[in-house]
């Protein structure tokens, strides 16, 4: 026994599985009712549980024809194993978790303005419900990085306003709106109810620091040009710009409505591209977690898409 003992690995050498076979038997006291229990033949059950007193060189049942009791070895390895297999089950579950995108770590981008948005919001308060055990890091990118992030890796998925700032790069459309042109209520053509591109000739136009491309043209450029207005960072500072009659810049609907009041005129412009809200994140990602956020954003828009039917 002792030889045996020593030449064995012990319990490095002990399968989940016969611990599962000995807990029944330990728990029902019975090989013919722990056999019914485990859907298993009596005789496999039997030859299980030799096999695990034979590696751990001890005896863990008596037996006779009419009884089965717990030897002393047994009665120590029961709350072991009860461990054992409870601890195993929790980490099957923390692995099926991070596999179906509900346990991890999420840094999910906002560029400046589109947090605010109400769609946004819900899809961030659905992900949260469905996964309570995702630690979610945010972080608010201005306009020098229109791709939140996501092009230097400092986020996984983000919100942004289209078109897509960089290649690699896949999107889901949240939003799809007129383009307006914000400026101050007392410019010439605030009053109309829409302007054409050539009324907006001569305006002088708001700058981002970003890398100049189709994003930045598409926000901050007339496509005659125009004269060139201060270089702003954050929502706030386009606010307060525009308020002040520093430049103009194009907009959305759903954006104006954070500064309803604000000294601020939104005029739709007509024959211009629409304007974009897009969940976006890297091509490919095959992280759990950016699918199921993902997957979550298109059961909210599907959602939306019905309850507006």
């Amino acid at each position: 026994m002792d030889e045996r003992r020593a030449a064995d690995p012990g319990l490095e050498a002990l399968e989940l599985r016969e611990l599962r076979y000995f807990l029944a038997v330990a728990e029902e006291l019975s090989f013919t009712r722990a056999a019914e229990r485990l859907h298993l033949a009596q005789q496999a059950l039997s030859a299980s549980v030799r096999r695990l007193e034979d590696r751990l060189g001890v005896a863990l049942f008596t037996r006779t024809t009419r009884h089965v009791a717990l030897t002393p070895a047994g009665e120590a390895l029961v709350d072991g194993a009860r461990a054992v297999i409870a601890a195993s089950a929790d980490a099957l579950d923390r692995v099926d978790q991070v596999a179906q995108g509900r346990r991890g770590r999420l840094s999910i981008g906002f560029s400046t303005a589109a947090g605010s948005v109400p769609l946004v919001r819900e899809i961030m308060r659905r992900f949260a419900e469905w996964a309570g055990e995702v630690d979610i890091d945010i972080t608010e990118l201005d306009f020098s990085d229109p791709s939140a992030g996501l092009s230097d890796g400092t986020t996984q998925v983000a919100f942004m306003f289209g078109p897509l700032p960089v290649e690699g790069l896949s999107c889901v459309t949240l939003l799809e709106e007129r383009r307006l042109v914000a400026m101050r209520p007392d410019v010439d053509i605030a009053g109309r109810e829409t302007v054409v591109l050539r009324d907006l000739v001569g305006l002088r136009w708001l700058r981002v620091p970003s890398a100049q491309g189709p994003w930045q043209d598409f926000w901050f450029t007339h496509p005659a040009g125009g004269p060139a207005g201060p270089i702003i960072r954050t929502a706030d500072e386009w606010v307060a710009a525009v308020e002040a009659g520093r430049g103009v810049a194009y907009t959305m609907p759903t954006v104006m409505q954070d500064f309803a009041d604000r000294r601020i005129r939104a005029v739709p412009v007509e024959g211009l591209e629409p304007a974009t809200l897009l969940l976006a994140w890297r091509t490919p990602d095959p992280d759990p977690l950016v699918k199921a956020f993902v997957s979550r954003a298109r059961d909210v828009l599907h959602s939306g898409a019905e309850a507006g039917s």
